[in-house]
């Protein structure tokens, strides 16, 4: 069983007449506009039922406690605003975030994913939580891609871009108000792994830079987090066969952002890939305790393809859509 001692901070109840929407920088307005936020709710897949869909279909192939956190975790739902700059010609960004109320990996309560919309002119593109909250930035307006959304990374919560079949795209999902209220609670949450930790740029979301970082300052951990998933991501969409990308992604992401200049980084490393194995994206047969573990016992470790995508993995890189454009 898992504990869940912050429920009445996470599913928070205001009355829409005392809502506010103030949590913004000078400059800036923020609302609730149901049609404009339904409007532009991006596609995504397995938002509901991701992370019972994935404990039943690996069952004992992932750990005991991790398939009980997936089971037991419950979706909240999604909330949102529209954030604009003052002005005729100002920006539009609309900031959803998806709460559950439990993540099972690493295994917290409360988690918030968020996934940032910018209507620019005739542009229209996203900035969303890659893992961890690694900020990434992806076009959604494409010839040619309107399905374009995100899938769900069940245990992680956050998402991958993807080309979306239209039975796999989550129905029924109602924006609720993103109110000062619901950012108050979730950042009181005394627990800090419970607690919303996104602030700054939810209070001014135009100085988003992606690749970057949802959080204020992202401490040493994090930052090994998202040079590692930023060289796994880019050999995804270099190489075609997505068993091939992610162990080479994987490679590069320790040549890279480990090391032997960096070995300080190693547990953060191999926390990532110890998560990887308990989502069921890989199958890694080795302990991973950073303790018995070495820099060359890694190396020879992806050397020898020990390192492995699984078909929960497979599927869940099927259609992974890489934005060429970055500007």
């Amino acid at each position: 069983m898992v504990e869940k001692k912050h429920a009445d901070h996470i599913r928070v109840f205001v009355h829409p007449e005392d809502m506010t929407f103030k949590e913004h920088e000078e400059g800036l307005s923020a609302e609730y506009d149901r049609k404009l936020l339904q409007q532009h709710l991006p596609l995504t897949s397995g938002i509901l039922k991701g992370d019972q869909n994935l404990a039943n279909a690996l069952g004992t192939m992932i750990p005991e406690s991790t398939r009980d956190a997936l089971r037991e975790t419950d979706f909240v739902g999604v909330f949102g605003r529209v954030v604009k700059q003052k002005g005729f010609q100002g920006n539009v960004c609309l900031q959803y975030f998806y709460v559950w109320d439990y993540q099972a990996v690493p295994a917290h309560e409360g988690d918030y994913e968020p996934i940032f919309v910018f209507l620019d002119g005739s542009r229209r593109y996203a900035i969303y939580d890659l893992v961890h909250y690694c900020s990434r930035r992806i076009d959604l307006k494409k010839p040619g891609k309107d399905n374009l959304g995100f899938r769900m990374i069940p245990g992680w919560h956050s998402f991958l871009p993807a080309n979306l079949n239209n039975d796999e795209i989550d129905k029924a999902l109602e924006v609720r108000p993103l109110s000062d209220q619901h950012l108050q609670s979730w950042w009181s949450i005394p627990d800090e792994e419970a607690r919303l930790k996104v602030e700054g740029f939810i209070r001014d979301p135009f100085l988003m830079e992606a690749p970057g970082h949802f959080m204020d300052q992202p401490d040493e951990n994090s930052q090994t987090m998202c040079c590692s998933f930023l060289h796994i991501e880019n050999a995804l969409s270099e190489f075609e066969d997505p068993k091939v990308g992610l162990v080479e992604g994987i490679k590069r992401a320790f040549s890279n952002c480990i090391g032997i200049l960096a070995l300080y980084r190693l547990g953060t490393f191999l926390q990532l890939l110890g998560e990887m194995n308990d989502i069921g994206m890989v199958k890694i047969p080795v302990s991973l305790s950073s303790g018995g573990i070495d820099i060359v016992a890694i190396g020879a470790m992806l050397r020898d393809g020990f390192v492995t995508l699984t078909k929960a993995g497979s599927a869940l890189l099927d259609g992974f859509y890489a934005d060429e454009e970055e500007d």
